[in-house]
C-alpha cells in the first residue's frame, strides 16, 4: 500500500494548527476572563448575558437619578427648615407687636425688622440650586419663582418634575412655589385672608407701621407654619422613599452581577488546566509534524 507523503504532511499540519487554534482561544480567555468569546460558543448564555447586562444599566441609572432627586430635596429640607425658623421670629414679633403697651414709634421698629424677615422669606422662596435652578419655580426653573415687588408676582408654574427611582416607581423632587409659599391674591388684601406668606407678612408690616396691628395676621402666619410642617413631612416621605430605594436597587445590581458573574466569568483553575493540557498536544503535534517532514518518501512504501 502507498501512503501519500504530502497527505501525512497535511493531516500533521492540520493537527498541530487545530491545537494552536485551541491554545490561542484559551490564552485569550485567560486574558480577558471571559468563558465565552462570542455569542456562538453558547447563545443561551449570552441572551442571559445581555438582559443581564441591561438590567444593571437600567438600575445604575436609576441611582443616578436617586442623586439628583435626593440634592433638590435636601436643599428644600433645609430651606424649609431655614424659613420655619424666620417665620416662628415673624411670629413671636406679631405677638409682640399686638401689646397695647406699644406705642406707633415701636411698632414701626418692629415692622423694620419684618421687613428685613420677609426679604429673607424671599431670598429663600427664590433659591437656586447647584445647576442655576430656582428650586420652587416648578418646570419654569430659569425664572425667579416670586417677584420684589409688593405684590410679590409668581412667575413659576405649578409643575412637580417627577423623576424614575426604580421600576414603575417615580419620586417629584420638588414642590412649586405656591404650594409651599402661597398663592398670590390680588389687592385689596386683608389680614386673616391671606394665603402667601409673602403676601401676609407684608400686609402686617404695612398695618404695624399704621399702627393698627391686627391680630388676624396670626392666622395668615400660622396657616403658613403648617403649609411648611406639611411640605416638610412629604420631603421627609420622599427622601425615605430614596433611600429605600436606593437599598432594593442596589441588592438586584448585586444579584444581576453576581449571576452574569455565575454565567461569564471564567473558571481560572479549570482553564489553566485546559491551558496545560492544551499546551501538551500542541507540542506532541509539533514532534508528529516534525518527524513526517524528516520522512521519506520510500519510509512508507510496504
Amino acid at each position: 500500500m502507498r501512503i501519500s507523503t504530502s497527505w501525512n504532511h497535511q493531516l500533521g499540519l492540520s493537527a498541530m494548527l487545530d491545537q494552536q487554534s485551541k491554545l490561542n482561544e484559551t490564552q485569550l480567555k485567560l486574558s480577558s476572563g471571559k468563558k465565552y468569546l462570542n455569542p456562538a460558543e453558547n447563545a443561551v448564555a449570552a441572551t442571559s448575558m445581555l438582559s443581564l447586562e441591561q438590567n444593571i444599566k437600567e438600575n445604575q441609572q436609576y441611582q443616578t437619578n436617586i442623586g439628583v432627586a435626593r440634592q433638590r430635596l435636601d436643599l428644600q429640607e433645609s430651606n424649609l427648615a431655614n424659613a420655619t425658623d424666620v417665620l416662628h421670629r415673624i411670629r413671636e414679633l406679631t405677638v409682640q407687636a399686638l401689646n397695647d403697651t406699644n406705642t406707633q414709634t415701636n411698632r414701626k421698629q418692629i415692622a423694620m425688622e419684618i421687613d428685613e424677615l420677609n426679604k429673607h422669606l424671599l431670598s429663600i422662596a427664590n433659591t437656586k440650586n447647584a445647576n442655576g435652578e430656582y428650586l420652587f419655580s416648578g418646570y419654569a426653573s430659569d425664572k425667579p419663582a416670586f417677584t420684589d415687588t409688593p405684590d410679590y408676582a409668581y412667575l413659576g408654574d405649578g409643575n412637580q418634575r417627577q423623576i424614575g427611582i426604580g421600576p414603575n416607581r417615580v419620586v417629584t423632587d420638588g414642590d412649586p412655589g405656591e404650594a409651599v409659599f402661597g398663592t398670590i391674591q390680588l389687592a385689596p388684601l386683608s389680614a386673616g385672608s391671606i394665603d402667601n406668606v409673602l403676601q401676609a407678612v407684608a400686609q402686617l408690616s404695612s398695618d404695624l407701621k399704621a399702627n393698627t396691628p391686627n391680630k388676624s395676621s396670626l392666622d395668615d402666619i400660622d396657616r403658613a407654619l403648617v403649609r411648611f410642617d406639611n411640605i416638610r413631612a412629604s420631603t421627609g416621605a420622599r427622601l425615605n422613599a430614596l433611600d429605600g430605594q436606593e437599598n432594593l436597587n442596589a441588592d438586584y445590581i448585586l444579584d444581576n452581577k453576581a449571576t452574569a458573574s455565575d454565567i461569564g466569568d471564567l473558571d481560572y483553575a479549570e482553564a489553566l488546566s485546559k491551558f496545560n493540557q492544551q499546551q501538551i498536544s500542541l507540542q506532541a503535534a509539533q514532534h508528529a509534524f516534525t518527524k513526517v517532514q524528516n520522512l521519506s518518501l520510500f519510509n512508507y512504501i510496504s
